[in-house]
């Protein structure tokens, strides 16, 4: 197993000089939760009579209004990944290799929370996901990446971790 530091301010300052986009562990959220936000999103998905427009992935304790399975008085009743770990795979258990996200404790720089149009609960689709931390024309720049076209990076890397330093699948 890879390990970068034992806390996550310490993985952060490891991590953040390998990798763009690593989301900082002590950074303040960029939109406050107040009652008003919360009670017009649950009410949303209370109303009977509405349904969710388009594809729209819901995660399930959003769904059920388990809002206390993730939250506390409008915060988190732990920090990520470990407050995802409660019911999701912990990923530092399972790579030699960790996607940088990933082993930073950022599962909400690629997963909303709450919902999401795409499967996964992922914020875009497809190489937008990647290319929002990755420069497209680093990545463009890499011979195997030469017929690259619209296939989508997850076809050949784990987006969470892998056994080598390239994440293949």
């Amino acid at each position: 197993m890879f390990f970068v530091a034992c806390s996550p301010t310490a993985t952060y300052k490891v991590m953040s000089t390998l990798f763009d986009g690593v989301p900082d562990p002590n950074a303040k959220p960029l939109i406050a939760v107040t009652d008003s936000v919360k009670t017009d999103s649950l009410a949303l998905l209370e109303a009977s009579n509405i349904q969710i427009a388009g594809s729209s992935v819901i995660h399930e304790p959003y769904k059920s209004n388990d809002c206390s399975n993730c939250h506390n008085d409008g915060s988190l009743t732990m920090q990520q990944p470990e407050l995802c770990y409660q019911c999701h795979e912990d990923f530092n258990k399972k790579y030699k290799y960790l996607h940088g996200p990933v082993a930073s404790g950022g599962c909400t720089a690629c997963h909303n929370p709450h919902m999401s149009d795409y499967k996964k609960l992922v914020l875009r689709e497809g190489q937008q996901l990647c290319y929002y931390c990755h420069d497209s024309k680093d990545v463009l720049k890499n011979e195997a990446h030469a017929d690259l076209g619209e296939t989508n990076c997850t076809e050949c890397h784990n987006p969470h971790g892998g056994e080598d330093k390239y994440i293949f699948k």
